[in-house]
């Protein structure tokens, strides 16, 4: 249940194939299209060799499984610099490293699912659509339902059905109630003299802008972007109590005791979320040298004895 329902980013980022390398988290969030790291996870992304995607036949083969389980971003580590432009030959446009590897060494690179899926409809469609025959939707991105062709062989799920097979959607709809609910309790307060129904439409109209801007107020690149994000939260979290407040007076001091900890429990769970981002940034930055260690080959020149010393050639890569 919990592989199904979260992401769980921390799992990722503790795979040895990530914490072994100082990683650029602003590439990996562009290659995969979110916002934040901890929108991805072992769920939503794979590790595929250089070769599954440099084959054709097998390339569309991985396509088709990224696409059936829902996977954002695939990962390839390659070898050498060289593998690294013949992959970027292969696939122009669509490979891009995520790390800061010195060109002599080993590198990881990302690729963005739906954009592969545009790359081999344009460059491959009768294959791309034979891989593809009788693949269940249930898990598609939308996205890339909307570059399926319409005859393309696949197994089309209704929406509804695509949407309660969506992990995510029990946390948006617990958000949703919340939201529809916390009005409702209002009613049962004689102080209150506004209309419930204003009150409601405020919780409801302002859930969208809110969960917008407080996304980015901290990650959006652009500073002028911040700034408005940093006024569309504070006016979209304050308005519904603006409101309340406006519309009644001599509230009992529950009432301010309860509205005092949704506020609190509203700014925590926001510097909760802010402080996993950072954290895991930090993560991505830093290799994990001291944990995982890439080593060569090591060759012993001499018998170990007790009154000489051992003589190993071999070094830590990385």
């Amino acid at each position: 249940m919990q592989q199904k329902l979260l992401v769980s980013p921390e799992a990722l980022a503790a795979d040895p194939r990530i914490s072994s390398r100082a990683l650029r988290p602003d590439a990996i969030c562009a290659v995969a299209g979110v916002p934040r790291l901890a929108e991805l996870g072992p769920r939503n992304t794979r590790f595929v060799e250089p070769t599954q995607l440099r084959d054709p036949v097998q390339r569309v083969v991985v396509l088709r499984e990224a696409l059936e389980h829902g996977i954002r971003l695939l990962f390839v580590e390659v070898a050498s610099p060289l593998d690294g432009v013949l992959l970027a030959d292969d696939l122009p446009g669509l490979v891009h490293p995520v790390d800061d590897a010195p060109q002599e060494e080993d590198a990881l690179h990302a690729v963005n699912v739906v954009q592969l899926l545009r790359f081999c409809l344009a460059s491959a469609p009768v294959e791309t659509a034979e891989a593809l025959a009788g693949m269940p939707t249930r898990h598609v991105p939308r996205a890339a339902m909307r570059l399926l062709p319409p005859d393309a062989p696949i197994r089309r799920m209704h929406p509804l059905r695509r949407l309660m097979g969506d992990p995510s959607v029990p946390v948006y709809l617990a958000v949703g109630i919340y939201s529809a609910l916390r009005a409702l309790p209002v009613a049962f307060i004689p102080q209150f003299h506004g209309s419930l129904l204003v009150l409601w439409m405020i919780d409801i109209l302002t859930a969208v802008p809110y969960t917008w801007g407080v996304l980015a107020m901290l990650f959006a690149p652009r500073r002028w972007i911040r700034m408005l994000a940093t006024l569309t939260t504070i006016t979209t979290f304050a308005a519904p109590y603006v409101y309340f407040w406006m519309h009644g007076r001599d509230y009992p001091p529950f009432v301010v005791a309860v509205i005092a900890a949704l506020t609190i429990a509203s700014i925590s769970i926001e510097v909760v979320k802010y402080l996993q981002e950072r954290a895991l940034r930090r993560r991505y930055r830093s290799a994990r040298v001291a944990v995982t260690v890439r080593m060569i080959p090591v060759r012993i020149t001499q018998a170990p004895e007790t009154s000489q010393t051992t003589a190993i050639q071999g070094s830590a890569v990385g």
